[in-house]
């Protein structure tokens, strides 16, 4: 429903929106981490490199050493002394330079000393670790934040869809029932009074109606039923059930002239739920003769492909402007013909339950044909036991 769209538009649009306003004081964050690690850096390189300064001035031979830090010893003409460090200098000119993943620290000495050492280059090695850390850590609490915001949200949004959806599921269910004892009686009564009377076109009129009714009825029952009720798979003989559906619909097919040209294979079967399998042919059929131009054919052919059996029903009307859209829920092609448009999204929900292929052919203003293709029924070990999609 488009009510639904929205509201999950919205829902993903205060998402979207959540995780900029969180970005950008995490982006700051990591950045302010990554400049404090660098001044801590130059600080502790400066600080090194004074003490090793008063040490190279002083009478203590021994040059400091440190596990962090490491220093070379150049003369005036920047040849090596004394170096422990990772990566050889190229370009001396710098006080502080980085280079992937170290900080070098450079000072001039003032005075002569015993080593005729004239600079002093230190290196420390950046800490991206822990910046990597405070990334993850923020990025994890953003992500948590966002998760319980997104469910607050779309709990929000989503309610009034779902309260209206429990209410108009709660008035079919009540309408459904109240109308199932009627039509029985309907039918019955009409059938009697053909019996007494002689057919006319006002009984034919009146049964056509019924049968449609009827289609209505059944369709939106299995609509509230689908995901409540466990239809249990059977092995079907597919080429009477088809049959006994075509003489189903004849009065409603030659209330406007439409005549049914029917080829069925016998003795083909495939491993489904009856009553689905008739949702998906009283569905076709039933659109079929709607959309059909009056006093046109409609071809029915059943043929048993040694693995498979295929169903082709083929109209002469007005075609389809898009398939896609078609197959959605309460979509429909023709305002003028009425209708809830869940004909063609039952038969596609039950199409993809039951691993049958749906292929369509259709032209504007010259039919459609609609192409199902069953897996032939096969003994398993398994099939007497309850299905469970």
């Amino acid at each position: 429903m488009k009510y639904q769209v929205n509201e999950k538009k919205v829902a993903y649009f205060y998402t979207f929106l959540v995780m900029i306003l969180f970005s950008i004081p995490t982006y700051f964050a990591v950045v302010f981490s990554f400049e404090k690690e660098l001044i801590l850096k130059e600080l502790a390189l400066e600080k090194f490199t004074n003490n090793l300064e008063r040490r190279i001035y002083s009478t203590n031979l021994d040059l400091s050493r440190s596990v962090k830090i490491k220093f070379a010893l150049f003369d005036k003409n920047m040849q090596i002394i004394s170096s422990s460090l990772s990566k050889d200098i190229e370009d001396f000119d710098f006080k502080t330079s980085i280079e992937y993943p170290y900080m070098y620290y450079k000072k001039e000495l003032e005075y002569l000393n015993r080593y005729d050492a004239r600079y002093i280059i230190s290196e420390a090695q950046i800490n991206y670790a822990k910046i990597i850390f405070i990334a993850i850590l923020l990025f994890l609490v953003i992500l948590a934040n966002i998760y319980i915001l997104n469910k607050v949200i779309i709990k929000n949004t989503a309610r009034p869809y779902e309260l209206m959806q429990k209410y108009t599921n709660s008035f079919f269910n009540d309408t459904m029932h109240e109308l199932k004892t009627p039509l029985g009686v309907i039918n019955i009564n009409l059938d009697l009074l053909v019996q007494k009377t002689e057919t006319n076109k006002y009984t034919k009129r009146m049964k056509t109606a019924l049968k449609q009714i009827q289609i209505t009825y059944e369709d939106i029952e299995y609509h509230i039923k689908n995901k409540k009720v466990r239809y249990i798979k059977e092995k079907l003989d597919i080429s009477k059930l088809l049959q006994s559906r075509v003489d189903f619909f004849e009065d409603v097919a030659s209330s406007k002239a439409i005549e049914f040209y029917v080829q069925i294979d016998k003795n083909c079967f495939i491993f489904m739920n009856s009553l689905e399998f008739q949702r998906v042919i009283d569905n076709t059929l039933s659109n079929a003769i709607k959309y059909s131009n009056p006093k046109s054919k409609i071809e029915i052919s059943l043929k048993n492909n040694s693995d498979e059996s295929v169903l082709i029903i083929k109209d002469y009307g007005h075609g389809i402007k898009d398939i896609k859209k078609a197959f959605n829920r309460f979509e429909r092609q023709d305002e003028v013909q009425g209708g809830f448009g869940l004909g063609l999204n039952i038969i596609k929900n039950i199409a993809n339950k039951n691993g049958i292929k749906i292929d369509v052919n259709t032209k504007i203003n010259e039919g459609t044909a609609f192409i199902y293709t069953f897996n032939n029924y096969k003994k398993k070990f398994l099939d007497g036991v309850e299905d469970d999609i």
